[in-house]
C-alpha cells in the first residue's frame, strides 16, 4: 500500500499526526509520503520543522525556487495544477484529502476520481461554522462530499455535519484533530521545576500569574472583545489580578495596541508576538490558565495544547475543540463569546479558585486530551482505509 497525505503547509501540529501514521504504516509494510503546497512560513511561522519530520514530503512551491508573488496566494491555482503530476509520480493507492472547499483539494479529489483511486476526507467542519443554505449543501455533497470513500474528523460536531451532507455513519472516524501531547505535558514539567532560568531565557514572561492566549490577531478570534472583559476583570479585583499574554500576530495588532493603550493595561497585557513551536511549552509552563475567545473556530488545536500542558481551561462555546475537550465547571469554563459581562465572569471564576483546584482542573485537562493523541490519528487513518478495502 502506498498512502499519500495532503497539507496545505506542514508545521508542529501535522508533524505529530504524520509521524504516528508513518509509524503504523511502517508495521503493515506500507510507504507514506506527505505533500504540502509549500514549506513558507512566512504565514504560520512554525520555526524549524526539519527535526519534527521523520516522513518523506513533497513540497509543490518550495519556498526557494518559487515567486514570492505565488507563496502569497494561499492555496493558489498553480499549486492546484500541480498536483495531478506529483500524484501521478507517487501512484499513490489511497489519498487522504484536508477538506473540499480549496483549490488544492478539489484538485486532489477530481485526480483520485478520475484516476478511481479512493481518498480519504479529512475534515473539522461543522455545521455552525456559517450560515447555510440547503441547496449549497446539496451542491456539496453531489460534487465533492460523496466522492470520498471514508473520512477521518475531529469530534461528534464534525461527524453529525458529514452526515447530514449524506455521509455514511460508519466510514467515519475519529483521530483528526490532535497534537503531540508528550511534547506539551513533558515540556512543562521541565519548565514548571526551574521557573527562574525560563524566565532568564524567555525575559518576555510576566513574573506575575497570567493568563495565556495563542492566536491570530484577526477578527474572527476576538481578542479585542477579550481585552474589554479583561479591563473589567482587573476593576473587580484591583492589584491582586492576573497579566494576559497574548501571543501571535495578525491585522488587528495595530487595533489592539491602541486598545490596550487607551485602557492603560500597558503593564498588564503582553503581546511577545508568534512563539515557536520549539519555544511554546516555556510559556504554557507558567501560566495560570489558558483563554481562547473565538467567535468561530472548527476546532481549535491550541486547546489539545493547552490540556497536554495540564492547564484550566476557558472557551467560547463556538470552538468545536471545547465539545471534546472542554467539561464546563470540572476541567474549566464555557462562555458566549459576544457577552464581554459572560468573559469577565469566567475571569474571575478561574482566579478565585485555590491553586489546590486549578491543580486538579489541569490534571483533568490531561486525562481527557489523552483521547486525543498522534495514535488516534493513525488508528483513525488505518480504519478509514480497512473500510475503503473491506468496500473494495
Amino acid at each position: 500500500m502506498n498512502i499519500v497525505i495532503i497539507f496545505y503547509n506542514i508545521g508542529g501540529y501535522h508533524a505529530a499526526r504524520l509521524n504516528a501514521a508513518q509509524i503504523a504504516c511502517q508495521k503493515k509494510g506500507w510507504q507514506l509520503t506527505a505533500i504540502q503546497l509549500t514549506d513558507n512560513t512566512e504565514e504560520r511561522p512554525w520555526g524549524n520543522m526539519e527535526q519534527e519530520i521523520k516522513f518523506s514530503v513533497k513540497t509543490l512551491l518550495p519556498s526557494a525556487t518559487t515567486p514570492p508573488s505565488i507563496n502569497r496566494t494561499p492555496l493558489s491555482n498553480v499549486a492546484a495544477s500541480l498536483i495531478p503530476s506529483c500524484l501521478n509520480a507517487l501512484k499513490p493507492d489511497i489519498v487522504a484529502i484536508p477538506g473540499w472547499g480549496f483549490p488544492l483539494s478539489r484538485a486532489a479529489l477530481s485526480w483520485s476520481y478520475q484516476q478511481g483511486i479512493p481518498a480519504i476526507l479529512m475534515s473539522e467542519s461543522k455545521w455552525d461554522d456559517e450560515k447555510r443554505q440547503w441547496w449549497k449543501e446539496k451542491i456539496k455533497s453531489w460534487l465533492y462530499v460523496r466522492k470520498f470513500g471514508a473520512a477521518i474528523v475531529g469530534g461528534k460536531l464534525h461527524q453529525d455535519y458529514l452526515i447530514r451532507l449524506g455521509f455514511p455513519r460508519d466510514r467515519i472516524f475519529f483521530g483528526y484533530d490532535v497534537v503531540d501531547n508528550d511534547y506539551f505535558a513533558l515540556g512543562v514539567e521541565v519548565v514548571r521545576q526551574n521557573p527562574t532560568s525560563v524566565r532568564q531565557r524567555q525575559p518576555k514572561i510576566p513574573d506575575k500569574p497570567y493568563f495565556i492566549v495563542l492566536t491570530r490577531l484577526i477578527q474572527r478570534k476576538n481578542v479585542y472583545r477579550l481585552i474589554e472583559a479583561f479591563a473589567a476583570y482587573r476593576q473587580k479585583v484591583g492589584e491582586d489580578a492576573w497579566d494576559l499574554v497574548i501571543c501571535g500576530s495578525g491585522a488587528e495588532e495595530t487595533n489592539l495596541r491602541t486598545l490596550i493603550i487607551n485602557q492603560k493595561l500597558n503593564n498588564y497585557i503582553h503581546l511577545p508576538g508568534f512563539i515557536p513551536y520549539q519555544n511554546i511549552t516555556d510559556w504554557y509552563g507558567l501560566a495560570n490558565a489558558f483563554i481562547h475567545p473565538a467567535l468561530h473556530e472548527q476546532w481549535g488545536l491550541v486547546v489539545n495544547e493547552a490540556c497536554a500542558a495540564g492547564l484550566p481551561i476557558l472557551s467560547s462555546r463556538t470552538v468545536g475543540a471545547c465539545h471534546e475537550l472542554v467539561w464546563d465547571g470540572k476541567n474549566g469554563f464555557l462562555f458566549n463569546p459576544e457577552n464581554q459581562e459572560e468573559i469577565t465572569s469566567k475571569l474571575l471564576d478561574i482566579h478565585q479558585l485555590t491553586s489546590d483546584s486549578r491543580l486538579k482542573m489541569g490534571e483533568l485537562s490531561q486525562k481527557i486530551v489523552a483521547n486525543y493523541s498522534p495514535k488516534h490519528f493513525a488508528t483513525g487513518l488505518l480504519n478509514a482505509i480497512a473500510s475503503i478495502r473491506e468496500k473494495s
